[in-house]
């Protein structure tokens, strides 16, 4: 009796999934991060329904209708994106983005059939809330996406989520990602597209206290099509060009790759690169440093860029 015991408690333990530390963003704007001792989530998808491992789990975006508190802001949100003031239209971006696939109707409502083109935010902005892998003709179905690569859609079973022993009601849950002990990005900053006047690249990175990053750099930008001593590499332009009697701008080299931590995130120098560790939590974006006058830019930069402990809540967009 005591080896069967032994043997079962055995068994038990090899088929126990470990624990996994997630940060769950609710409908009511709050962030509950901690141990989870959940192992794994239920979807069905195409008919099929699947158990996935946390471990094998980057993010959970629910398509569950908009809360009033949601709602008002996509409301508010989608206006102060084509509006003028820069910080309202990041600020909107963000939120809307965090909402997901709860938020791909209100936005489509929004289009108009008047010639949208790059750069324009919310142009970006479906995107960011829906790879094109994942779009489908269901708009209320949960976004799944896995460490291989794969996106799914379906509906996730309903489960209270329990962290560090406090009880998430599954009705309340917008976004479930599990922190990566390494996650790793390939992406071009594009001069243009993600000049900081127009919009910052959301990397789909969430850093936390215990992150380290670093990121290599390589690349041409050209900040005046002909005028070459307004070109530069991703360390930005060494000395003034043109008439201008100083190379900075923003506190940072023309041309330079930045970065930030979140819409309201303090601009910071990347350029060729950058390592650093705990440098502050939140959603990593990147772009390349100018003045108001970015429209005769060219060129990108190749960033690779890898961080510890953290999470990957959405592809680079």
């Amino acid at each position: 009796m005591r080896l069967a015991v032994s043997f079962a408690c055995t068994l038990f333990a090899g088929l126990a999934l470990p624990a996994a530390t997630v940060s769950i963003l609710t409908t009511d704007g709050k962030t509950v991060e901690g141990e989870t001792s959940r192992g794994k989530i239920t979807l069905e998808t195409g008919g099929v329904r699947r158990e996935i491992p946390l471990s094998k789990l980057l993010s959970l975006h629910s398509g569950a209708p908009l809360s009033e508190r949601e709602r008002g802001m996509v409301e508010t949100g989608i206006p102060a994106v084509l509006g003028a003031d820069r910080a309202k239209s990041d600020l909107g971006v963000e939120q809307i983005s965090a909402i997901g696939p709860a938020a791909i109707t209100p936005l489509l409502q929004v289009y108009k059939d008047t010639d949208q083109h790059e750069p324009n935010p919310l142009y970006r902005l479906f995107t960011r809330i829906i790879p094109p892998s994942a779009d489908g003709f269901d708009r209320a179905l949960a976004l799944v996406r896995l460490t291989d690569g794969t996106a799914l859609r379906g509906n996730a079973a309903a489960g209270d989520w329990v962290v560090n022993g406090t009880t998430v009601p599954s009705a309340s849950v917008r976004r479930v990602a599990v922190k990566q002990k390494l996650v790793r990005r390939n992406m071009e900053v594009h001069s243009l597209r993600h000049s900081n006047q127009i919009e910052f690249l959301d990397t789909g990175v969430v850093l936390t206290q215990g992150s380290a990053m670093e990121s290599a750099a390589t690349g041409f930008a050209r900040l005046s099509w002909h005028a070459d001593d307004w070109a530069c590499d991703p360390d930005g332009l060494k000395k003034p060009a043109g008439n201008y009697k100083t190379h900075l701008v923003n506190g940072h080299p023309f041309g330079a790759l930045v970065g930030r931590l979140g819409a309201a995130g303090e601009m910071f120098f990347v350029g060729k690169s950058y390592r650093k560790s705990g440098g502050g939590a939140g959603k990593l974006q990147l772009a390349v440093n100018d003045n108001r006058h970015w429209q005769n830019n060219l060129g990108s930069y190749r960033v690779v860029m890898s961080a510890t402990d953290a999470y990957d809540v959405g592809d680079a967009f």
